[in-house]
Formats: structure tokens, C-alpha cells, sequence
């Protein structure tokens, strides 16, 4: 498996990037010689399934530790850091690259991906059985004939049962509106240069008041809050990095200087960014 695994390694950097290439899919166990590689702080330029088989301490998604439970699983979205310190725990994994993400026409499955729906999903009892022998067949497979159109139908298969698993976690329930969906992902792709809530509620047809509105029903949150939680995960992403100075991440995230962002992110962290730098390279290196 590791031989085979296409993953893109840049050594010059504190979090590493792996990616997949092309209509690509791996399934592979804790067993396997490639589980290893993900135990340090890295970034994916492709999706990841994670299913927890056994219990063991916490593992990180952009910075927040989640509990390792067994028969949970974790979906980790393109560019999010994920790091499992100490020994590995038991898993199930399956990796895939974007071109497969972008063929599955279920709205509602993709969205899965979205980095507010961290929280995990619990496998019910009764189910632990039949998605394990899913999984199987999907492993198999990918060590046999690996064929893309059997993995893809497998790896939908297995979506639609998260998806259904996942019905009565908060995250989930919200991914019902469109609008909640479309908001997260303007965001996702303007946050850096739009902080507006104008902007974002125009988008939807709503006023702002009432944006922030729906966002509070729905995730306890407003548009700003947002904005500050993936700036923050941003700033952290690219000072574990260490490519750019303070002064370069600031003007990158849109802050005219290097004071106002040591200030939000303290504000946001309760720390400043060198003290961040120096605790988070001896937990996510």
C-alpha cells in the first residue's frame, strides 16, 4: 500500500500536503504501512473518512482536539490540518481525490466535507456489521481490481449511510437549508477579503439582521463569528507553515497591519501569535 499510495510530500514546510492524484481512491486499515504516515499535524488536498475501531485519547481537525470513540467516524475536508498525536489507534480509512468528490451528484453528500460538521458520526450498533463488510468489499477492491466505477459506487453507498447516521446531529439538520449551505461556502471562498455581513446576505436575498438570524437558529452562530473561526484556523494553518512572516500572514488575511491581527488573534485565542507558535510546533509537529 505505501508504495502505491500517490501522496505529494513538501518537506519544506512545518505541516506537510498530501494529495491524491486523479480519479484516485485508497481504503486501507490502521494495519496498513500508509496509516502511519498521517500520524503527524498534515494537510489533505483530497477527502478523508476516518472510522475510529477502538477508543484511545483525542485527535486535532483544524486545531480543536475530538475524542477517538470507537465506531465513530470523521470526515476531513480538503486543506484542513488533522494530526493524531501519540500512538495510532485502530481505523478504518478511505482517501480520495477531489475529481471523485466533484462526480458525486448528491448535494446533500458532499456537504458532508464542510468544515462545520466536525463533530463526528456515531455508527449505530445494529450497523457496525454491515458497514464493516461496505468497507471490506470497498478494501478488496482497491487491492485487487481497482475499479474506479465499483470503488465510486461503494464510496456513494457508503456516504448515504453517514448521511442518514448523521440526521440528528445539529450540523446535519442545518445542511437541510440551502441557505445555510450557500453561506458557508461564499465564506469559505471570500472571508479573507469580504467581511461585510451585507455582502454574504445579499447573496441569500436576506437582510442582514435576518441572516444572522437564521444562522443563530441553526448553528448558534452569526456570519461574523464565522468569519473569525476560519480566519483563525487560517493564521494558525500558516504560521505552523513558516513560510511567511506575522507581517505576511496579516496583509494575506486582508489586516493592514501586524497590530491589528496580533489583536484579533489574541482576542480570538486568548494568546498571541508568537506564543501560539511556540506551544502548537511541540503538539502538531
Amino acid at each position: 500500500m505505501s508504495d502505491t499510495l500517490l501522496l505529494s510530500l513538501k518537506p519544506q514546510e512545518h505541516i506537510p500536503i498530501y494529495q491524491l492524484d486523479g480519479d484516485t481512491i485508497f481504503v486501507y486499515t490502521s494495519d496498513d504501512p500508509a496509516f502511519h504516515g498521517f500520524g503527524g499535524s498534515h494537510r489533505n488536498d483530497f477527502f478523508e473518512i476516518i472510522w475510529f475501531t477502538s477508543n484511545a485519547d483525542v485527535h486535532y481537525i483544524d486545531f480543536t482536539p475530538h475524542p477517538i470513540l470507537k465506531d465513530t467516524v470523521y470526515l476531513l475536508g480538503r486543506n484542513q490540518v488533522h494530526a493524531i498525536p501519540g500512538s495510532k489507534p485502530a481505523a478504518r480509512v478511505i482517501a480520495f481525490s477531489r475529481e471523485l468528490m466533484y462526480a458525486i451528484e448528491e448535494d446533500h453528500l458532499r456537504y458532508l466535507f464542510l468544515p462545520f460538521t466536525n463533530d463526528g458520526i456515531t455508527i449505530p450498533p445494529d450497523m457496525v456489521e454491515p458497514m464493516a463488510h461496505l468497507f471490506d468489499l470497498m478494501h478488496l477492491e482497491c487491492k485487487t481490481k481497482a475499479d474506479i466505477g465499483v470503488l465510486h459506487l461503494y464510496l456513494r453507498l457508503f456516504l448515504i449511510h453517514l448521511y442518514r447516521f448523521s440526521q440528528t446531529l445539529s450540523s446535519s439538520i442545518a445542511l437541510h437549508d440551502e441557505r445555510v449551505k450557500k453561506i458557508y461556502i461564499l465564506i469559505s471562498d471570500h472571508y479573507k477579503e469580504e467581511r461585510n455581513v451585507t455582502f454574504y446576505a445579499n447573496a441569500v436575498n436576506l437582510t442582514p439582521k435576518r441572516l444572522n438570524e437564521v444562522l443563530k437558529e441553526r448553528l448558534g452562530v452569526t456570519v461574523t463569528q464565522i468569519i473569525h473561526t476560519y480566519l483563525v484556523i487560517e493564521a494558525k494553518r500558516q504560521i505552523l507553515i513558516g513560510k511567511r512572516t506575522f507581517k505576511e500572514i496579516a496583509f494575506e488575511l486582508g489586516f493592514s497591519e501586524q497590530a491589528y491581527f496580533s489583536r484579533f488573534f489574541k482576542k480570538q485565542t486568548g494568546i498571541t501569535p508568537e506564543t501560539f507558535q511556540q506551544v502548537a510546533l511541540g503538539i502538531f509537529r
